[in-house]
């Protein structure tokens, strides 16, 4: 299955992880998953996670052999920042090299852990990588273990103090929460949404826009964060309106992805419209492009253009449009 498939069946089909809600919130719970045989570690450092250096890299991935996450048996007391993750269901035991899926995995944040640019160059290292760069390439159960992992310990690294009363927090329910020692109010991981949509023309063209944050030939679809009071559609329609200047007849959903960078819920859409011309507002998208199928190809393949990461929605909202396999970009 091509990067761009996986992609796509993960946003559609159902989780893959057991979460355990009521039974995490049990003080020994934890304890009791991290005594378990079956029970496996995901370290996390700094949103980057150790991959399985004998299952391929993910420079050998495009030669057939998957990246895959390097997990561990508990070892030692149980950490005090370890955060339940979920756990796995057997229709997925053969992503895993040895074929056989763990039970339980628990993240331990565990900083300066390795390299300090995240890559030992000795050639028996660990890779470490995140999930912006092999989520893509990861099995479909292991980018979502890496994504609730990168999303729970990024929350817990702000999330010190409490909002209300600015007193002390401690972790609760697993590492699903955090209760304030001075008010005692329970807060919880938040999650922003945010649209991202696929603009298209009467003529069957794609609408894409290059930030002015990026380099010149990085194109990509429009998003934008959910407003207060916004409905999702209302979102899409003010997004393009502002940084393209194109008015949007209708809107299709399509699927949503996770993106914990820090805590966004990205929801994707192709937003139809009759415009025939598009102007960057020169705020945040410095030029837009119309392409047809052919030249958005052409483009790619010499390098004038440079499209979103395999791993990121936006990438599947441009292939859902293409209707195939794009060259490669990243």
């Amino acid at each position: 299955m091509s990067p761009d498939s996986r992609l796509r069946a993960r946003t559609l089909t159902a989780p893959r992880l057991d979460r355990h809600d009521q039974d995490r919130q049990d003080s020994d719970w934890l304890s009791r998953v991290w005594a378990l045989p079956s029970t496996r570690v995901l370290r996390i450092d700094r949103g980057k996670a150790p991959l399985d250096a004998d299952a391929g890299s993910p420079n050998e991935a495009q030669s057939g052999t998957e990246p895959h996450l390097l997990l561990s048996a508990p070892q030692g007391a149980l950490p005090v920042n370890a955060i339940y993750i979920g756990e796995i269901s057997d229709q997925d035991s053969g992503t895993f090299p040895d074929g056989t899926a763990p039970g339980h995995v628990v993240a331990v944040p565990t900083e300066n852990s390795h390299a300090d640019n995240g890559h030992d160059s000795s050639p028996q290292a660990t890779p470490w990588e995140s999930l912006r760069s092999v989520g893509s390439l990861l099995p479909a159960v292991q980018a979502e273990l890496l994504t609730h992992a990168t999303a729970l310990t990024a929350w817990h690294a702000s999330s010190a103090f409490c909002a209300a009363c600015g007193g002390a927090t401690e972790t609760l329910s697993s590492g699903w929460a955090r209760g304030c020692l001075q008010c005692t109010t329970v807060h919880f991981p938040r999650t922003d949404p945010a649209v991202i949509t696929a603009v298209i023309g009467a003529d069957d063209c794609l609408l894409l826009g290059s930030a002015v944050r990026w380099e010149t030939h990085r194109y990509s679809t429009f998003a934008g964060f959910v407003e207060a009071g916004e409905s999702l559609e209302s979102a899409i329609v003010r997004e393009v309106k502002e940084e393209a200047g194109v008015v949007v007849d209708h809107v299709e959903y399509i699927s949503s992805q996770a993106w914990p960078f820090p805590r966004s819920l990205m929801l994707g859409f192709l937003a139809h419209t009759s415009d025939s011309c598009a102007t960057a507002d020169q705020d945040e998208i410095r030029e837009v492009r119309w392409f047809t199928r052919e030249q958005l190809r052409d483009a790619v393949t010499n390098g004038t253009v440079t499209l979103p990461s395999r791993s990121s929605i936006s990438h599947a909202l441009i292939t859902h449009w293409y209707g195939g396999v794009l060259p490669e970009t990243d």
